[in-house]
């Protein structure tokens, strides 16, 4: 395959998981119009009969699209070094962590609460990290990646008010996508076309 075909079928298979991340939740609401985020986590449509196969599959097609994106820019805005290195390390285990989330649903309860702690922790921190050593270099650039992974930082506050992880894995997933939307536009943008 050419790297042009290559380079197409990459960017297809990311926006169509970032839209399938926004859409995902919808559907399952749709599907199951009594779904409350307040009283239930999100994970709850991993086991209902109506939702298990669309939400287990499509946290496998994210999980996969969030690694080939943050992967990707890791590769373009960071040379070798031990700073590159951490933000490997912490994007393969927040990838290994989110796919055993969709390979072992809630009702498997030990296992899915280990993994999804680990994604939660793992990611965030890795935003965090992300935009703290692109900061030594572009103050600016980095600052965005350390507010996005403060403030999802921060939205695990909303697990005090409210008695289910539903709105704190809105809110947690709303900034992830929100950050490698804007990750995967400025890297499209400097890019070499296909006409070239």
């Amino acid at each position: 395959m050419s790297m042009r075909k290559a380079r197409f079928w990459r960017r297809a298979y990311l926006m169509f998981s970032l839209a399938l991340g926004v859409i995902s939740p919808w559907v399952c609401w749709y599907l199951i119009p009594e779904f409350n985020p307040i009283t239930k986590p999100l994970s709850y449509f991993g086991v209902s009969e109506l939702t298990a196969w669309y939400w287990n599959a499509s946290l496998i097609v994210i999980s996969v699209a969030l690694y080939l994106n943050a992967k990707k820019s890791i590769r373009n805005h960071f040379k070798p070094s031990s700073g590159k290195q951490l933000l490997d390390l912490l994007l393969m285990l927040s990838f290994i962590s989110l796919l055993i989330t969709a390979l072992f649903p809630m009702d498997k309860t030990l296992i899915h609460r280990i993994s999804a702690t680990g994604f939660f922790l793992s990611y965030n921190l890795f935003v965090f990290c992300f935009g703290f050593l692109r900061s030594k270099k572009y103050i600016r650039k980095g600052m965005f990646s350390m507010i996005i992974g403060s403030c999802m930082l921060l939205s695990s506050l909303l697990l005090l008010p409210f008695p289910s992880y539903g709105v704190f894995e809105i809110v947690y997933f709303s900034f992830a996508l929100f950050w490698n939307g804007k990750l995967f536009y400025k890297r499209i943008q400097t890019e070499p076309t296909f006409n070239r």
